[in-house]
Protein backbone atom coordinates (compact mmCIF):
# COMPACT_ATOMS: atom_id res chain seq x y z
CA UNK A 1 0.00 0.00 0.00
CA UNK A 2 0.99 3.43 -1.00
CA UNK A 3 -0.13 5.28 2.07
CA UNK A 4 0.70 8.33 0.90
CA UNK A 5 -1.46 7.92 -2.46
CA UNK A 6 -3.98 6.50 -0.82
CA UNK A 7 -4.13 9.16 2.05
CA UNK A 8 -4.21 11.92 -1.07
CA UNK A 9 -7.03 10.02 -2.70
CA UNK A 10 -9.14 9.22 0.55
CA UNK A 11 -9.53 12.84 1.41
CA UNK A 12 -13.06 13.95 1.43
CA UNK A 13 -12.74 18.05 1.00
CA UNK A 14 -9.69 20.27 0.43
CA UNK A 15 -7.59 20.32 3.51
CA UNK A 16 -6.49 23.04 5.31
CA UNK A 17 -3.01 24.04 5.87
CA UNK A 18 -0.32 26.43 5.98
CA UNK A 19 1.21 27.36 3.03
CA UNK A 20 4.75 25.53 3.79
CA UNK A 21 2.98 22.45 4.59
CA UNK A 22 2.58 19.51 1.67
CA UNK A 23 -0.69 17.44 2.10
CA UNK A 24 1.38 14.50 0.93
CA UNK A 25 3.93 14.99 3.99
CA UNK A 26 0.65 13.86 6.35
CA UNK A 27 1.26 10.36 6.72
CA UNK A 28 5.39 11.27 7.28
CA UNK A 29 7.84 9.11 6.12
CA UNK A 30 6.60 5.38 4.29
CA UNK A 31 7.91 2.08 5.58
CA UNK A 32 8.77 0.02 2.84
CA UNK A 33 8.22 -3.28 3.94
CA UNK A 34 4.36 -4.38 2.45
CA UNK A 35 2.08 -5.80 5.19
CA UNK A 36 1.58 -9.47 4.66
CA UNK A 37 -2.24 -10.46 5.22
CA UNK A 38 -1.24 -14.25 6.12
CA UNK A 39 1.09 -13.24 8.69
CA UNK A 40 0.50 -12.32 12.53
CA UNK A 41 2.53 -10.13 12.92
CA UNK A 42 1.58 -5.68 13.23
CA UNK A 43 3.07 -3.60 10.21
CA UNK A 44 3.76 -0.21 9.84
CA UNK A 45 2.83 1.97 7.15
CA UNK A 46 4.22 5.29 7.78
CA UNK A 47 5.73 7.40 10.76
CA UNK A 48 6.37 10.94 11.33
CA UNK A 49 6.16 14.18 13.45
CA UNK A 50 4.69 17.00 12.44
CA UNK A 51 4.23 20.54 14.31
CA UNK A 52 1.06 21.88 12.75
CA UNK A 53 0.00 25.65 12.61
CA UNK A 54 -3.33 26.92 12.03
CA UNK A 55 -4.98 26.54 9.72
CA UNK A 56 -4.61 22.88 9.94
CA UNK A 57 -7.70 20.52 8.99
CA UNK A 58 -7.56 17.07 7.44
CA UNK A 59 -11.14 15.63 6.70
CA UNK A 60 -10.55 11.40 5.61
CA UNK A 61 -13.47 9.36 3.63
CA UNK A 62 -11.96 6.00 4.42
CA UNK A 63 -8.30 4.57 4.56
CA UNK A 64 -8.12 0.66 4.93
CA UNK A 65 -5.81 0.55 7.94
CA UNK A 66 -5.46 1.94 11.70
CA UNK A 67 -3.42 4.78 13.33
CA UNK A 68 -1.53 5.91 16.69
CA UNK A 69 -1.14 9.64 17.18
CA UNK A 70 0.78 11.11 19.96
CA UNK A 71 0.25 14.84 20.92
CA UNK A 72 3.22 15.96 22.54
CA UNK A 73 2.55 19.56 22.52
CA UNK A 74 -0.71 21.69 21.85
CA UNK A 75 -4.24 20.40 21.11
CA UNK A 76 -5.82 18.98 17.99
CA UNK A 77 -9.87 17.98 17.94
CA UNK A 78 -10.79 14.33 16.08
CA UNK A 79 -14.36 14.12 14.59
CA UNK A 80 -15.53 10.96 14.37
CA UNK A 81 -19.72 11.10 13.37
CA UNK A 82 -21.38 13.29 15.93
CA UNK A 83 -18.84 12.47 18.20
CA UNK A 84 -15.44 14.94 19.24
CA UNK A 85 -12.90 13.70 21.10
CA UNK A 86 -9.57 16.39 22.36
CA UNK A 87 -6.14 15.09 21.45
CA UNK A 88 -4.27 16.97 24.60
CA UNK A 89 -0.63 16.97 25.64
CA UNK A 90 0.48 13.23 26.59
CA UNK A 91 -2.70 11.47 25.01
CA UNK A 92 -2.12 8.27 22.47
CA UNK A 93 -4.51 7.81 20.22
CA UNK A 94 -5.99 4.68 18.69
CA UNK A 95 -8.26 5.00 15.39
CA UNK A 96 -9.62 2.50 12.68
CA UNK A 97 -9.44 4.70 9.86
CA UNK A 98 -11.60 3.07 8.11
CA UNK A 99 -14.59 5.07 8.56
CA UNK A 100 -14.72 8.82 7.69
CA UNK A 101 -12.54 11.13 10.38
CA UNK A 102 -11.35 14.41 10.33
CA UNK A 103 -8.61 15.50 12.07
CA UNK A 104 -8.54 19.72 12.90
CA UNK A 105 -6.19 21.94 14.94
CA UNK A 106 -7.46 23.54 18.46
CA UNK A 107 -4.24 25.06 20.19
CA UNK A 108 -1.26 25.80 18.04
CA UNK A 109 1.50 24.86 17.70
CA UNK A 110 0.03 21.02 17.86
CA UNK A 111 3.12 19.07 17.50
CA UNK A 112 2.00 14.86 17.51
CA UNK A 113 3.79 11.87 15.97
CA UNK A 114 1.56 9.80 13.54
CA UNK A 115 1.63 6.04 12.73
CA UNK A 116 -0.15 4.21 9.93
CA UNK A 117 -0.68 0.93 11.04
CA UNK A 118 -1.74 -2.32 9.48
CA UNK A 119 -2.11 -6.36 10.48
CA UNK A 120 -4.74 -8.98 10.04
CA UNK A 121 -5.86 -8.78 13.72
CA UNK A 122 -6.23 -4.98 14.37
CA UNK A 123 -9.87 -5.27 13.77
CA UNK A 124 -9.91 -7.91 16.46
CA UNK A 125 -8.52 -5.35 19.33
CA UNK A 126 -10.50 -2.80 17.85
CA UNK A 127 -13.72 -4.86 18.54
CA UNK A 128 -12.67 -4.84 22.28
CA UNK A 129 -13.05 -1.58 22.61
CA UNK A 130 -16.37 -0.20 24.51
CA UNK A 131 -19.02 0.14 21.38
CA UNK A 132 -15.87 0.23 19.20
CA UNK A 133 -15.12 3.87 19.85
CA UNK A 134 -11.56 5.25 19.80
CA UNK A 135 -9.39 4.67 22.19
CA UNK A 136 -8.05 7.88 23.57
CA UNK A 137 -4.87 7.42 26.72
CA UNK A 138 -2.77 9.38 28.55
CA UNK A 139 0.60 8.52 29.45
CA UNK A 140 3.35 9.62 31.34
CA UNK A 141 5.89 11.83 29.14
CA UNK A 142 9.02 9.46 28.56
CA UNK A 143 7.35 6.27 29.51
CA UNK A 144 8.18 2.86 27.84
CA UNK A 145 4.62 3.62 25.96
CA UNK A 146 6.21 6.72 24.79
CA UNK A 147 9.79 5.14 24.11
CA UNK A 148 7.73 2.70 22.28
CA UNK A 149 6.46 5.16 19.55
CA UNK A 150 10.01 7.11 19.61
CA UNK A 151 11.02 3.80 19.07
CA UNK A 152 9.13 3.06 16.17
CA UNK A 153 9.91 6.76 14.74
CA UNK A 154 13.65 5.16 13.50
CA UNK A 155 12.59 2.39 12.43
CA UNK A 156 10.79 3.32 9.05
CA UNK A 157 14.27 2.90 7.33
CA UNK A 158 14.98 -0.89 7.72
CA UNK A 159 13.19 -3.95 5.98
CA UNK A 160 15.61 -6.80 7.69
CA UNK A 161 12.99 -9.42 9.27
CA UNK A 162 14.73 -8.29 12.86
CA UNK A 163 13.29 -4.95 12.51
CA UNK A 164 9.84 -6.02 11.21
CA UNK A 165 10.07 -8.20 14.54
CA UNK A 166 10.92 -5.18 16.85
CA UNK A 167 8.15 -3.05 14.90
CA UNK A 168 5.20 -5.24 15.84
CA UNK A 169 6.75 -6.46 19.03
CA UNK A 170 6.45 -2.10 20.04
CA UNK A 171 3.11 -1.82 18.17
CA UNK A 172 1.87 -4.75 20.00
CA UNK A 173 3.09 -3.16 23.47
CA UNK A 174 1.05 0.10 22.43
CA UNK A 175 -1.83 -1.17 21.60
CA UNK A 176 -1.90 -3.38 24.46
CA UNK A 177 -1.50 0.05 26.68
CA UNK A 178 -4.71 1.83 24.61
CA UNK A 179 -6.90 -1.17 24.72
CA UNK A 180 -6.42 -2.19 28.42
CA UNK A 181 -6.98 1.56 29.52
CA UNK A 182 -10.13 1.70 27.58
CA UNK A 183 -11.64 -1.25 28.93
CA UNK A 184 -13.54 -0.73 31.92
CA UNK A 185 -12.49 -3.45 34.78
CA UNK A 186 -14.40 -5.16 37.10
CA UNK A 187 -12.38 -5.93 39.81
CA UNK A 188 -12.09 -3.12 42.19
CA UNK A 189 -8.76 -0.68 41.51
CA UNK A 190 -5.80 -1.39 44.27
CA UNK A 191 -5.94 2.01 46.94
CA UNK A 192 -2.50 3.37 46.95
CA UNK A 193 -1.87 5.37 49.49
CA UNK A 194 -1.42 9.14 48.91
CA UNK A 195 2.27 9.17 50.54
CA UNK A 196 3.14 6.51 47.99
CA UNK A 197 1.95 8.16 45.05
CA UNK A 198 3.55 11.64 46.13
CA UNK A 199 6.77 10.12 46.07
CA UNK A 200 6.05 8.00 42.41
CA UNK A 201 5.34 11.44 41.17
CA UNK A 202 8.42 13.14 42.86
CA UNK A 203 10.50 10.68 40.95
CA UNK A 204 8.55 10.13 37.65
CA UNK A 205 9.37 14.00 37.21
CA UNK A 206 12.11 14.81 39.28
CA UNK A 207 14.13 12.00 38.81
CA UNK A 208 17.57 14.06 38.53
CA UNK A 209 17.48 15.08 42.21
CA UNK A 210 19.26 12.57 44.44
CA UNK A 211 17.62 10.77 46.93
CA UNK A 212 18.19 8.16 49.95
CA UNK A 213 15.48 6.28 51.86
CA UNK A 214 16.75 8.06 54.97
CA UNK A 215 15.46 11.18 53.74
CA UNK A 216 12.27 9.96 51.93
CA UNK A 217 11.61 8.16 55.39
CA UNK A 218 12.15 11.61 57.36
CA UNK A 219 10.04 14.00 54.84
CA UNK A 220 7.41 11.61 54.72
CA UNK A 221 7.11 10.63 58.48
CA UNK A 222 7.33 6.89 57.53
CA UNK A 223 10.21 3.84 58.11
CA UNK A 224 12.06 3.39 55.71
CA UNK A 225 11.28 -0.87 56.23
CA UNK A 226 7.83 -0.10 55.71
CA UNK A 227 8.09 2.81 53.12
CA UNK A 228 10.13 -0.22 51.01
CA UNK A 229 7.60 -3.18 51.69
CA UNK A 230 4.47 -0.78 51.05
CA UNK A 231 6.21 1.21 47.95
CA UNK A 232 7.78 -2.43 46.33
CA UNK A 233 3.55 -3.45 46.99
CA UNK A 234 1.99 -0.71 45.24
CA UNK A 235 4.25 -0.44 42.10
CA UNK A 236 6.31 -3.88 42.01
CA UNK A 237 9.60 -2.52 42.83
CA UNK A 238 11.19 -1.15 45.97
CA UNK A 239 11.60 2.71 45.66
CA UNK A 240 15.24 3.35 44.40
CA UNK A 241 15.20 0.73 42.39
CA UNK A 242 11.51 2.48 40.66
CA UNK A 243 13.89 5.31 40.80
CA UNK A 244 16.82 4.01 38.64
CA UNK A 245 14.38 2.36 36.05
CA UNK A 246 12.89 5.81 35.72
CA UNK A 247 16.44 7.24 35.48
CA UNK A 248 17.40 4.68 32.57
CA UNK A 249 13.86 4.77 30.69
CA UNK A 250 14.50 9.00 30.36
CA UNK A 251 18.11 7.79 29.57
CA UNK A 252 16.32 5.83 26.26
CA UNK A 253 14.48 8.71 25.13
CA UNK A 254 17.62 11.36 25.49
CA UNK A 255 19.77 8.38 23.21
CA UNK A 256 17.43 8.57 20.53
CA UNK A 257 16.13 12.54 20.52
CA UNK A 258 19.70 14.09 21.22
CA UNK A 259 22.49 14.07 20.30
CA UNK A 260 24.21 14.32 24.01
CA UNK A 261 27.36 12.12 24.97
CA UNK A 262 26.82 9.24 27.51
CA UNK A 263 28.52 11.03 30.36
CA UNK A 264 26.11 14.02 29.52
CA UNK A 265 23.02 11.63 29.02
CA UNK A 266 24.03 10.28 32.51
CA UNK A 267 24.30 13.48 34.23
CA UNK A 268 21.05 14.50 32.42
CA UNK A 269 18.96 11.66 34.61
CA UNK A 270 21.12 11.89 37.89
CA UNK A 271 23.57 9.66 37.63
CA UNK A 272 27.12 11.39 37.48
CA UNK A 273 29.22 8.84 37.84
CA UNK A 274 29.44 7.24 33.74
CA UNK A 275 30.80 4.08 34.55
CA UNK A 276 27.64 3.40 36.96
CA UNK A 277 25.54 4.60 34.58
CA UNK A 278 26.83 2.54 31.94
CA UNK A 279 26.81 -0.30 34.43
CA UNK A 280 23.10 0.37 35.41
CA UNK A 281 22.06 0.63 31.86
CA UNK A 282 23.44 -2.92 30.70
CA UNK A 283 21.52 -4.26 33.94
CA UNK A 284 18.69 -3.05 32.57
CA UNK A 285 18.65 -3.60 29.15
CA UNK A 286 21.48 -6.44 28.65
CA UNK A 287 23.22 -3.46 26.60
CA UNK A 288 25.35 -0.56 26.87
CA UNK A 289 23.86 3.07 26.40
CA UNK A 290 26.19 3.07 22.99
CA UNK A 291 25.14 0.00 21.80
CA UNK A 292 21.83 0.50 22.32
CA UNK A 293 21.93 3.96 20.75
CA UNK A 294 23.85 2.13 17.79
CA UNK A 295 21.29 -0.23 17.32
CA UNK A 296 17.74 2.30 17.31
CA UNK A 297 19.45 4.71 15.04
CA UNK A 298 21.48 2.87 12.53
Amino acid sequence: MNIKKVFLNAMASTPKHPADFRPENFPGNIHTVEPDNSSPLFFLLSAGITKATMPFSFDIRSLDCFLFLYTKEGCGKLVVGNQVYSLTPSSVLFLDCRERFRLDIAIEPWEYQIFFIAGTSLSYYNELLPDNKPALVHITPFSHTALCLEKLLHLTGSDSISSQLMISSLINYVLTVCISSSIKEEDRPIQVAPYLSDIKTLFDNSFESSYSLDELAEQFHISKYRLCREFGNAFGMPPLKYLNHRRIEIAQHLLLTTDLKIHEVGSKVGIDNTNHFISLFRQIHGTTPLEYKQRMTF
